[in-house]
């Protein structure tokens, strides 16, 4: 990627997906790398899924202690940044799982990637459009989970990414009423634009 790419990319992202971006492709590249203290960290993410965020002590230091502070609040839940952070990066733990190919690709949202997945042969196109509606409509974190977690292992056996760290700004604008509107916008766009044929790197403007 290039200067002006990264620099494009950096103003596309909100606050949450700016302060998750460098974790996440560090944690990539180490593992990518066969680091063993990144593979330690993805098992344990991994052992995260599905569950409250900030509920597991051992994954605070990557999850919610990842979120900036102004994207907190002060009450006895965790805020919609921090159920994001912890959604986004879990399921990147499940997705990369013993892939040698990035699972994290900046630039390409969670519509683009479902998108490419209606087009491959093992799949049903209406399956995969049904479970991305029920994803797009969801109305709390753990609906997100529920029908994400079954897209992203499709797309980790086609070998195919997304950018997580879009998409964990993506699932915060989705616990709002302000953003809801917007994200599933974008991602319907992204998803009945992308073709058959379609390997660019990254969405349309």
């Amino acid at each position: 990627m290039t200067l002006a790419a990264a620099d494009t990319r950096s103003r596309r992202l909100g606050p949450l997906g700016r302060a998750l971006a460098w974790r996440i492709e560090r944690l990539q590249r180490e593992y990518l790398r066969a680091a063993p203290s990144a593979r330690a960290d993805l098992a344990r993410l991994r052992r995260g899924l599905g569950k409250p965020a900030g509920s597991v002590p051992d994954l605070w230091e990557i999850t919610v202690g990842a979120v900036p502070e102004e994207l907190t609040w002060q009450r006895d839940e965790p805020s919609y940044a921090e159920q994001a952070a912890h959604a986004a990066l879990t399921l990147y733990a499940l997705h990369q799982q013993s892939l040698t190919v990035p699972a994290h690709v900046p630039g390409v949202s969670f519509g683009r990637a479902v998108g490419r997945l209606r087009f491959s042969d093992a799949r049903s196109e209406e399956a995969v459009t049904r479970r991305f509606m029920a994803v797009a409509t969801a109305q709390s974190v753990d609906e997100v989970l529920m029908h994400a977690r079954g897209l992203i292992t499709q797309l980790r056996t086609e070998r195919q990414g997304l950018d997580y760290a879009r998409f964990a700004d993506d699932v915060a604008g989705l616990l709002t009423p302000a953003g809801a509107q917007r994200v599933r916008l974008a991602w319907g766009r992204a998803f009945y634009r992308t073709t058959a044929d379609d390997d660019s790197t990254s969405d349309p403007e």
